[in-house]
């Protein structure tokens, strides 16, 4: 019996945000505090935090980035996250209700500390891949900010803190150097310069390289068409690989798994039905579904797939304000926000919230990196069977996440593998 699948990589990225206050005195950030956090394992059977969990923001954050179908979208869910969280340290009042809202469902900000906690030394801690995560503060020299805000970045989010001259153009320079050497070279510029209002850069860095659990065959890989929305065909690099693998199919799709080296990472191809409206399909990624889906594909037998998949390179860039203010975070970006847990005696808030992300997948496995700028301005199985045969020859979803912590690191969406 033939099926089709839609691809889903695990996706990485690395997160900018930037601050805007007055002028003062930049504090003191060379202590460190080391924290006593349980396992990111018993984490997951915390129903509080639990109920944290960054599923609902990294799908709804997707299918908003996604409805434009006339090209390929690669985001970070989890790059946004952690540099949104930092920066909702520094938030209070009903700007912090908002952010905590689309960030945890609501949960305490301290609660989704811990878990960014948690989720971090637990990516950080995986040597069967390449996962690097790192977070960094450029800080405007002229300019207070509350230590508080300062020392919980440092001690939660493991970040480091530089005091910079915002006036002087090689700050720019430095926090651009910092993604290009964060990201290995795949991100190099995040920011052309910063505004006059602009007085604190919070960085958020993901990198991946993982090789196949089995690399495809190089000497396999040939041309064929693949569909587009559209009705036209494009011949693409299509890769060969018969395996065993996970495998779900329902509700118009099917899906695989396909694992990396050491089996905590798994790319997903989710496959829509021949015919099928694709926006309509990427209109079910719900929280719901997802968990679903999810737990269909861990508990399903493995099965012997010829697996047919094109090789692609995607680099994208996208300003989230318009999405993250659709998603309820309204009052951060304009008047009314308080970032008063930040900046000491100044108001602030969020002037753009940016994103730059990269993927490459291959016979070989995947590297990707991603890149998101938050600024703020004053005022971031075995049984036998026939083998099942999965082409991914026509547009597809693509997701890279995390098995232990449960992070979406990217979702992508693949309507033309020959687009860069």
């Amino acid at each position: 019996m033939k099926k089709n699948i839609l691809a889903h990589p695990r996706l990485f990225a690395a997160g900018l945000a930037l601050f805007g206050a007055a002028s003062a005195l930049f504090v003191d950030v060379s202590k460190q505090n080391v924290f006593d956090f349980k396992g990111v394992r018993a984490m997951a059977q915390d129903k509080n935090v639990q109920a944290a969990s960054s599923a609902d923001f990294a799908l709804d954050l997707f299918r908003r980035e996604a409805s434009d179908l006339s090209k390929n979208i690669v985001v970070s869910p989890f790059s946004a996250y952690e540099a949104l969280s930092m920066a909702a340290n520094g938030a209070a009042g009903a700007t912090k209700k908002q952010m905590e809202q689309v960030l945890g469902g609501g949960l305490d900000i301290k609660l989704l500390n811990e878990r960014n906690h948690k989720v971090l030394l637990a990516l950080n801690s995986n040597s069967a891949v390449q996962m690097e995560i790192a977070n960094a503060i450029y800080a405007d020299s002229s300019t207070r900010f509350r230590s508080s805000f300062i020392s919980l970045c440092r001690d939660v989010y493991q970040a480091e803190a530089k005091s910079e001259n915002f006036n002087d153009p090689a700050t720019v320079t430095k926090i651009n150097t910092w993604c290009d050497q964060k990201t290995h070279g795949k991100i190099k510029k995040i920011i052309s310069s910063l505004s006059s209002a602009e007085k604190m850069v919070l960085l958020n860095s993901v990198y991946f390289k993982g090789t196949w659990q089995k690399p495809f065959k190089a000497e396999s890989t040939r041309q064929q068409d693949f569909k587009l929305l559209k009705g036209a065909t494009k011949e693409v690099a299509m890769m060969y690989e018969s395996t065993d693998l996970q495998y779900y199919e329902g509700g118009g799709f099917q899906a695989v798994a396909i694992p990396y080296a050491g089996h905590r990472q798994n790319m997903y191809i989710f496959l829509p039905s021949e015919g099928a409206d694709f926006a309509a399909f990427q209109a079910k990624f719900t929280s719901k579904d997802w968990n679903s889906w999810m737990s269909s594909l861990s508990s399903s037998r493995s099965k012997k797939v010829d697996l047919a998949m094109p090789k692609y390179t995607v680099a994208f860039s996208t300003e989230l304000n318009k999405t993250l203010k659709a998603m309820g975070m309204t009052d951060a970006f304009g008047a009314k926000a308080d970032f008063s847990e930040m900046f000491e005696g100044q108001p602030g808030a969020i002037s753009r919230v940016l994103q730059k992300t990269y993927i490459d997948v291959d016979e070989k496995g995947t590297e990707a990196a991603a890149v998101t700028a938050v600024g703020m301005q004053s005022r971031a199985m075995m049984q036998v069977e026939p083998p099942i045969k999965f082409t991914v020859d026509r547009p597809f979803v693509v997701a890279l996440t995390d098995q232990d912590s449960g992070e979406i690191l990217f979702l992508g969406s693949i309507v033309d593998p020959t687009l860069k």
